[in-house]
């Protein structure tokens, strides 16, 4: 059987990854990992995906990529703004941009809130982390792009904001200016997205 504990590969796995290196069918592979879930040797982040969550490269956005399967999609939102300094208050949820739907999950590892956003508007403005086990995240600008589009749609999600510093160093202005000049957004909800930046920053 293979040594998950020390395997960085196996930080964060699913049940036919398991599977496959082991040489086992998928049931066997399932029954042997709820064992070692049972044994707190593993969590169970959600159906199919496990993490070994006391592994020094462990983080629950590490897990957003297997959560997204093969929707499009990156953290964004205020989770993002966060890890970019934006904004100090810590989210209760971590936040997804999705071309899949919307949807919440609450796992042994965090609250998952999942957006759903067009395709089209996730052509610029995200990188991979810099981190042992990568994600995509978007950059500061789009990350409050993101959230000011969000915030004029019917629901008003975001429609009251923490407070935002667009002063930290790494948020570039004109590159947010850029972003959202190109953005395919309809005229209307751009002006209205325009009117928030100009009263938070």
């Amino acid at each position: 059987m293979l040594d998950i504990s020390n395997n960085t590969d196996f930080v964060i796995f699913t049940t036919r990854e398991y599977s496959n290196d082991n040489g086992i069918s998928m049931p066997a592979a399932s029954k042997r990992l709820v064992r070692l879930a049972a044994k707190k040797s593993l969590t169970r982040v959600t159906k199919g995906i496990w993490a070994h969550t006391s592994h020094p490269y462990f983080h629950p956005l590490a897990c957003v990529p297997y959560l997204l399967g093969k929707e499009q999609g990156y953290v964004s939102f205020l989770t993002a703004l966060h890890v970019h300094g934006l904004v100090s208050q810590i989210p209760k949820t971590i936040q997804i941009a999705t071309t899949g739907r919307g949807r919440t999950l609450n796992s042994a590892v965090g609250r998952y809130e999942f957006f759903q956003i067009k395709p089209e508007l996730m052509q610029q403005g995200t990188h991979w982390s810099d981190t042992h086990l990568p994600y995509l995240i978007a950059g500061a600008e789009k990350a409050l792009i993101d959230t000011l589009y969000l915030s004029t749609r019917k629901n008003r999600r975001f429609a009251r904001l923490p407070e935002v510093d667009t002063r930290q160093s790494n948020f570039r202005e004109r590159e947010f200016a850029r972003l959202l000049k190109q953005a395919p957004i309809p005229p209307r909800i751009a002006s209205a997205m325009r009117t928030r930046w100009e009263a938070i920053r």
